[in-house]
């Protein structure tokens, strides 16, 4: 007799209010909840709805438990959202999940991978890349070093920012993977913010020049990076890339240490934490999940956020609220 395996529970689910590019159908979320359930994409009225910062379409569906995500560097509003899933490092209940946006890159898994390159090969790399293609609302430090470090050997701009390469690169991790060193500062510093711009270097054995979250350490070997918060100027960051690149020992040092500690290793499993946080949504009775509260000044703030955001994407209001956000 063929063994009968246990009947998935089917979750209807949906996605709004995400990024430009951003494939309902194909993405960390479903993909992950597809292992565990049986997914069915419901548009007009899903059970669970994941929304993001890019608009205001999730309001249409209050009877849906929300889990609000974002990998930028603003913070979640639970006035508004059931849940949330964000880098930042707090608690509220059960009600929100850290899973940093680095999580989610294609490139993540390979971290742990046993670093192989030989000395030679990491040696004859060339100097230094640079690939930033919006500037818009970044920190100046982000472009301050650039340009200092540039004074020095010449930095390769590889993104449509300050690009130096003749066109932006179609593969940035083809690109960087070519450099030693890889500027990689984050737009603004907060506590838990990391993205790509670190993980992308390391998965390529080049060694990242880190600005941005102040506890990177926390999540990542500081042995395995140039970490700016341990430098008192741009000046002496400058100083300790020009140690690095004529000390082949030191440098080699840096390069083939692991991403992680081993304590690292073994307290950050991100997936697994994925999985539980979102079966002990999807496991409460539907009127338990809701928790944004609906009356009382909460049901004042909501109308007021939904006016004020509506107004702001009016075509001539847009078009001022983007010019004054980004002076």
């Amino acid at each position: 007799m063929a063994n009968s395996q246990p009947m998935k529970k089917t979750i209807r689910i949906y996605f709004v209010d995400f990024w430009n590019g951003f494939d309902p159908g194909d993405n960390f979320f479903i993909n992950r909840l597809k292992i565990h359930y049986n997914v069915v994409l419901d548009e007009a009225h899903p059970e669970l709805l994941f929304y993001s910062y890019n608009g205001i379409q999730h309001f249409r569906y209050d009877k849906s438990i929300t889990v609000y995500f974002s990998g930028e560097n603003d913070v979640p509003d639970f006035n508004l959202s059931d849940y949330a899933i964000s880098f930042h490092p707090v608690q509220f209940e059960d009600r929100h999940l850290r899973l940093p946006l680095f999580v989610l890159y294609k490139c993540f898994p390979d971290l742990d991978k046993q670093k192989i390159s030989s000395s030679h090969e990491l040696l004859q790399r060339k100097f230094c890349a640079f690939v930033v293609s919006n500037s818009k609302g970044a920190d100046r430090k982000r472009e301050d070093f650039f340009h200092k470090l540039n004074e020095y050997k010449k930095v390769d701009s590889g993104g449509r920012y300050l690009n130096n390469t003749g066109r932006p690169v179609a593969d940035k991790l083809e690109f960087i993977k070519g450099y030693k060193f890889v500027i990689a500062f984050e737009n603004s510093a907060a506590s838990g913010y990391t993205t790509e711009k670190l993980i992308e270097p390391l998965a390529v054995n080049s060694v990242p020049i880190y600005w941005g979250n102040p506890n990177v350490n926390k999540d990542f070997n500081s042995k395995s990076f140039v970490n700016a918060a341990d430098f008192k100027s741009l000046d002496e960051l400058v100083q300790e890339i020009i140690r690095l690149d004529n000390d082949d020992d030191a440098y080699l040092s840096m390069a083939q240490e692991h991403p992680f500690t081993e304590s690292q290793k073994k307290s950050a499993d991100w997936i697994n934490d994925f999985d539980e946080f979102m079966d002990s949504i999807i496991h409460q009775e539907p009127e338990n999940a809701i928790r944004r509260t609906r009356f009382g000044y909460a049901r004042f703030y909501t109308r007021r956020y939904k006016l004020l955001f509506g107004m702001a994407n009016l075509p001539g209001i847009r078009y001022l609220v983007r010019k004054l956000s980004y002076r």
